[in-house]
C-alpha cells in the first residue's frame, strides 16, 4: 500500500509526537532487522526519533532512520502506532517500514551506540521494550515473546490491540484503523482542559477493548462496527469549531445518500450553527454508518445471489445438454426447459444488478422460486410455439424461434412473478 505525506505536526501540542522504521530485509537464512542501542537509554529498540516542527511523521521517519542506522530508505506500508507516557508526558510513536536504498555508517554516534542487522525472532527478543517486541513480532510474523513485566511500559489508551496474520487483508486493515483512532482519541484526551475521565472516552475505550476481542476472534464486521461507535463518541470531545466542521462534512455526505437515512441527517442537522448539540451529530454520524452496513449487507446479497444463480444454470446444463442430443420428443422438452431456466437467469442477473433485490426477499430459496417456475414457463413457452405452428399449418418449425420463444417466455416468468413476490412482501410491511 503506498504511503502518503501526513499533514504537519503543529508545535503547540501537549503530546510528544514521534515516528520510526522497521527496517527489513531477505536474506538466505530468512528475514532480518535492524535494530539500534541507544547509549543514554542503554537499551535496545527500533530506530526512532520526535517529529521536528513543519515536519510531517513520514518525513520524520525516513530522517531519524537515516541518523540512526545510517541507511537511506524507501517508506513502505504504515504498521502501527505504539503509545506510552515518557516522564509523564504522552507520547505516540508512528512506525513505518521501510527497505534500505544505500547503507553507510551511523551518523549520530552520540546517541546510538551501535546499529545492527539480526534475525527477525532475534530482534525481538533482544528489543527491551514490551511493545516494540509487540509490533515486530506482528509485523514480521514470528512467535510473540512474552513481554517482560520488569520492561512493560504503562499503556495511556487501552490494551494493546491483538496480533493479526499479515495476510489477512480485512484483519490488517481493521487493526490499521483502530491504532489510528486511538492516536485520534489520545489527542482528544490530552489537550488542554479535556476531562480523561469523562463518560464518552471511558465509552469510546470500552468500544475500542470491544474492537480487540473481535480481532482475537476474527470477527472482522463486529470489530467495525464496534469502531464506529467509539467514532461516534469521540464527538462529545469536539470544541465547538470542530462539531461545525463535522456537521458540514455529514451534510455534503447526506446529499449523496439517496435513502430516506440522507433526508433524515439532512433533518437533524438543519439547525443553525450556533445552536448544533453533540447529540445531533452522533445521530447524523450513527445514520451514515447504518447506511454503509447496510448497503455492504446488499452487495453481500447480491453477491451470493449471483454465484447461486451461475451455480444453478450450470448444473441445468450438465443436467439437460444430454438430453438435446436424443432424436425423440424429450430432446425438445429438454432444450425448451434449459432456454426457459437459462431466460429466468438472465432476467433475475438483470434485477439483481440493477438494484431491485429487495431486502424484505433476501432469502436465497425465495429468489430462486420465481427462476425455477420461470424455467417452468419456458415449456409454456414450446407449447405455445407449437399450438401457433399447427393453427398456421406450418410444415417446417424454426428450432430457433421454439427456443428464442421459451427463453422470453422463462425471462417474463421471472419478472412477473418477483414482482408479485415484492408486491405481497410491500402490502405485509
Amino acid at each position: 500500500m503506498a504511503t502518503q505525506i501526513a499533514p504537519a505536526s503543529p508545535s503547540n501540542t501537549p503530546v510528544i509526537r514521534a515516528a520510526g522504521g522497521i527496517i527489513q530485509r531477505t536474506t538466505s537464512s530468512g528475514d532480518e532487522v535492524m535494530i539500534v542501542y541507544r547509549k543514554r537509554h542503554q537499551d535496545w529498540t527500533l530506530p526512532k526519533g520526535k517529529v521536528r516542527d513543519g515536519e510531517s511523521f513520514q518525513e520524520a521517519a525516513l530522517r531519524e532512520v537515516a541518523e540512526e542506522t545510517g541507511c537511506s530508505c524507501a517508506l513502505g506500508n504504515y504498521m502501527g502506532t505504539l503509545s506510552y507516557a515518557d516522564e509523564g508526558v504522552p507520547k505516540v510513536v508512528m512506525f513505518w517500514k521501510m527497505t534500505v536504498i544505500e547503507e553507510s555508517s551511523v551518523a549520530d554516534t552520540e546517541e546510538i551506540g551501535e546499529a545492527v542487522w539480526m534475525p527477525a525472532a532475534s530482534a525481538v527478543q533482544r528489543l527491551t521494550h514490551a511493545q516494540e517486541k509487540s509490533l515486530l513480532s506482528r509485523v514480521v510474523t514470528v512467535p510473540r515473546v512474552p513481554p517482560s513485566t520488569a520492561d512493560a511500559e504503562p499503556p495511556l489508551a487501552h490494551k494493546a490491540f491483538p496480533a493479526v496474520p499479515v495476510e489477512d487483508r480485512a484483519q490488517a486493515r481493521l487493526l490499521r484503523e483502530a491504532d489510528a483512532f486511538r492516536v485520534e482519541l489520545l489527542f482528544l484526551e490530552r489537550r488542554p482542559g479535556a476531562d480523561r475521565s469523562s463518560f464518552w472516552a471511558a465509552a469510546a475505550h470500552g468500544q475500542l477493548e470491544n474492537v480487540a476481542r473481535c480481532l482475537e476472534s476474527k470477527d472482522v464486521e463486529g470489530g467495525f462496527l464496534c469502531l464506529q461507535a467509539a467514532q461516534r463518541y469521540t464527538v462529545y470531545g469536539l470544541n465547538k469549531s470542530e462539531l461545525m466542521a463535522r456537521a458540514y462534512i455529514l451534510r455534503e455526505e447526506a446529499q449523496k445518500i439517496a435513502s430516506w437515512r440522507g433526508e433524515a441527517m439532512g433533518s437533524l442537522l438543519s439547525v443553525p450553527d450556533n445552536e448544533l448539540a453533540a447529540e445531533r451529530v452522533m445521530e447524523a454520524m450513527a445514520l451514515r454508518d447504518e447506511e454503509r452496513t447496510n448497503q455492504y449487507y446488499k452487495m453481500r446479497v447480491v453477491g451470493d445471489h449471483l454465484r447461486t444463480i451461475l451455480i444453478l444454470c450450470s448444473v441445468a446444463v450438465v443436467a439437460l445438454l444430454p438430453f438435446a442430443l436424443l432424436r425423440s420428443s424429450a430432446r425438445m422438452v429438454a432444450l425448451s426447459l434449459l432456454f426457459g431456466l437459462l431466460g429466468a437467469c438472465f432476467s433475475a442477473v438483470h434485477w439483481l444488478m440493477r438494484g431491485r433485490n429487495d431486502s424484505r426477499i433476501s432469502n436465497v430459496f425465495v429468489m430462486l422460486t420465481p427462476v425455477l417456475l420461470g424455467g417452468v414457463a419456458g415449456m409454456a413457452g414450446h407449447s405455445v410455439y407449437e399450438y401457433t405452428v399447427w393453427a398456421l399449418n406450418l410444415t417446417t418449425p424454426h428450432l430457433g424461434g421454439d427456443l428464442a420463444l421459451a427463453f422470453l417466455s422463462g425471462m417474463l416468468g421471472q419478472r412477473v412473478l418477483a414482482r408479485l413476490a415484492v408486491t405481497q412482501s410491500r402490502r405485509r410491511k
